[in-house]
């Protein structure tokens, strides 16, 4: 499988991922997500796929607690505070599985590694 690597901030990427574990808690899709948030439906896809540039604003932090019917701003936000700025992270594609255990033709993104970023 093909490799691929991205530099994120690490605050960014624990958010992307509470907010998705958070979101497939509640049963709700990305597209759904998009839609509670006022977004165009591709809105959350795009931010949870590594390989696409676009991450969550403070303003979108709002919109998300709102959506998803959190108590407060700070449940989105990590218990700890980060010890890395920025982090590379190494990934694969690889197909995302069928409920009957089958590959299917589309694929997800699966983390290999993480590394700190020295500046």
């Amino acid at each position: 499988m093909k490799k691929y690597s991205i530099e994120i901030s690490r605050l960014d990427y624990e958010i992307i991922n509470l907010v998705k574990e958070l979101r497939e808690k509640k049963k709700i899709s990305q597209r759904d997500l998009s839609e509670l948030m006022g977004l165009s439906k591709s809105f959350v896809g795009k931010v949870e796929a590594l390989g696409q540039p676009d991450k969550y604003s403070i303003r979108h932090l709002t919109l998300i607690t709102k959506a998803l019917k959190l108590k407060s701003l700070k449940d989105l936000l990590p218990k700890e505070i980060p010890a890395e700025d920025i982090v590379e992270i190494i990934y694969e594609k690889v197909p995302k599985l069928n409920k009957d255990g089958s590959e299917s033709k589309q694929l997800e993104e699966r983390v290999i590694e993480i590394r700190a970023v020295e500046i």
